[in-house]
Order: structure tokens, then C-alpha cells, then sequence
């Protein structure tokens, strides 16, 4: 499978930052609604510009298989714990992680792409470091 990039569009949308206009000799900032529904695996906005009337639809492209491997599982954790920003190594989109409740009272997180759909949920710290 060859990796495909994210849009810079789609992932300055994702971080709420301004997206430049793609209209012909326009560059002002335009309108990014995220028009995705709450339960899409993968994200869509819709780029609109109010001074030339561009506009554009940006959206991930949902490819599950193949899941993330354990190594990449655990690049991805280790970027987090450092507080650097950790990317789908498929298509290097940002990650979200969410904190879910867990009656165990031990931390568990969702890992979501939001541009390939890919999800994974892990307690941290896994298992093989209590060892």
C-alpha cells in the first residue's frame, strides 16, 4: 500500500488554522466549516471565500486496513508522552487522543485519525512496562 499525505488544507482545518484561498489571483483567508457528522470516522470541511466566492470540499479518505502495527502504536504514544505532535504514519494526518472512563480507574485512551479513520484503544501504561 502506498501512503498518501493528508491535504495541508484538510489538516490546517483540523487544527482550526487559517487556510489560504486556492482562487485564481486571490489569497485571503477563507470561511472552514466542519460539516462531518459526530459519528464519521473521518473528517470533512467545507472552504468557502467571502472576497471571491471560492470554494471547495476537503475530506479524509476512509482506509482502515491495514491497522497500525505495534511499533508505530507505540512512536505514537511516545510522541504524545513528550508532548510533540504524533502523526498517522499511513498518511500523516495529526492524531487526537481521547481520554475514555474506565471503572478500573486506569487511564485508557482512543487514538483517532481523522483523515484515514484509523482508531485504536490502549491503557496506558500497557502491560509490557509493568513488567
Amino acid at each position: 500500500m502506498t501512503p498518501t499525505k493528508a491535504p495541508l488544507a484538510f489538516i490546517h482545518a483540523l487544527h482550526k488554522h487559517p487556510v489560504s484561498c486556492e482562487g485564481q489571483n486571490c489569497s485571503s483567508s477563507v470561511e472552514v466549516n466542519d460539516i462531518s457528522q459526530p459519528a464519521d470516522r473521518v473528517k470533512t470541511f467545507h472552504l468557502q471565500c467571502g472576497a471571491c466566492h471560492w470554494e471547495k470540499t476537503v475530506s479524509g479518505s476512509l482506509q482502515v486496513d491495514p491497522p497500525w502495527d505495534e511499533g508505530s502504536l507505540m512512536e505514537i504514544t511516545e510522541e504524545h508522552l513528550l508532548h510533540l505532535e504524533p502523526v498517522c504514519p499511513y498518511d500523516q494526518a495529526p492524531l487526537e487522543f481521547h481520554s475514555l472512563p474506565n471503572p478500573r480507574r486506569r487511564a485508557r485512551y482512543r487514538i483517532t485519525c481523522f483523515y484515514c479513520g484509523r482508531q485504536e484503544e490502549l491503557d496506558w501504561p500497557p502491560e509490557e512496562a509493568k513488567r
